[in-house]
């Protein structure tokens, strides 16, 4: 870190501790991720990519409409085209991945303290892992769109993965100020 030649001296707190004031600043990660939470974020990406195309060139031979919004009750609100399905997949596809490759920086997060050189890596993991839940539950909405739209899963599973995503972040936030 240098301004006009000189170099900075890094900032620390009251312990004594560095405190990363800047993205720039923060270490790279140097954590390990578990099995579990790097199979969450693979197969998120896989299955957000296999539903797409699996239903894209299915929908290029369907004829009837698909029912595309719903009320609280489960009853079908309003009808759309198969094309319209595809465009809606595309979108939590694309939202899918970027959750799966914003995973791979946590660098660049907002953390609602400041990383100190004593909590970054564990801030950085947990972290991580909540963005492997969030990518996860993204495509099991996926996957239950699709599978109540080509007749063998009920919509209502829908709320399952939307309380998993809503569970599981408040899990890690949680987590996040346990660990500060």
């Amino acid at each position: 870190m240098s301004e006009g030649g000189r170099t900075r001296d890094p900032i620390r707190n009251r312990d004594g501790e560095v405190v990363y004031t800047s993205f720039q600043e923060r270490p790279k990660p140097t954590f390990v991720l578990d099995p579990v939470h790097k199979g969450l974020l693979g197969i998120s990406g896989v299955l957000a990519f296999g539903l797409l195309v699996c239903f894209f060139f299915r929908s290029l031979s369907m004829d009837e409409n698909l029912p595309m919004h719903y009320d609280f009750s489960g009853d079908v609100t309003r009808i759309g085209f198969a094309c319209e399905g595809v465009g809606t997949l595309a979108m939590l596809a694309v939202t899918t991945f970027g959750v799966v490759i914003l995973a791979r920086y946590p660098r660049i997060y907002n953390f609602p303290f400041m990383l100190t050189e004593h909590n970054v890596q564990r801030q950085y993991k947990n972290a991580v892992q909540m963005m492997a839940w969030l990518a996860f539950s993204c495509a099991l909405i996926m996957l239950v769109m699709v599978g109540s739209w080509l007749g063998v899963l009920f919509v209502h599973w829908t709320w399952v993965a939307v309380a998993l995503m809503m569970l599981s972040m408040g899990y890690f936030m949680r987590r996040m100020f346990k660990l500060r």
